[in-house]
């Protein structure tokens, strides 16, 4: 079932930059995420986080990241995540489609409508992992959230993961 409800061009553009990773370019200025919406029929950047946003010794992207989404009645995001297994670094970019409970029933239909022609915008990213959450508790349940991605992960944006 689609909705209609197009990718507008500055959300093209900003999915494009997300996706490239240019070696002039500063790494702090790239985007660890885009937060999208859905207004007046087209989805669109709502919000953009940036990795000088979050990487101070205090800061914890994963953290903010799961701060800004319960801003929202409901979004999608795509995340840059960095994560660290025993035998490798990885970067990997996830699909995130909130939806939480409580969100009225035009949006949630809304937004699961709408969930291809943002998949379809994000074809040649190559999102690795695709994560729908409807509940606060699976968002703060950072072990979820890692059992979507990998097994055996020890660090997960430079932080140590907790057993």
């Amino acid at each position: 079932m689609t909705s209609g409800v197009r990718v507008s061009d500055e959300a093209k553009n900003c999915i494009e930059s997300i996706k490239i990773r240019l070696t002039k370019e500063d790494p702090r200025d790239r985007f660890k995420a885009l937060f999208f919406t859905i207004n007046e029929g087209e989805i669109g950047v709502d919000q953009t986080l940036q990795i000088k946003d979050v990487d101070g010794e205090d800061q914890d992207a994963y953290k903010v990241l799961k701060v800004k989404l319960q801003e929202y009645q409901a979004c999608y995001v795509v995340y840059d995540c960095c994560y660290e297994t025993k035998e490798t670094e990885k970067n990997e970019l996830i699909f995130i489609m909130w939806i939480p409970d409580h969100c009225k029933i035009k949006s949630k239909m809304l937004y699961a409508s709408s969930k291809d022609s943002i998949k379809q915008a994000l074809a040649a990213c190559g999102i690795k992992h695709d994560w729908q959450i409807n509940d606060t508790s699976d968002l703060l349940d950072q072990s979820a959230f890692l059992s979507k991605i990998a097994k055996g992960i020890i660090k997960l944006e430079g932080k140590d993961v907790k057993d």
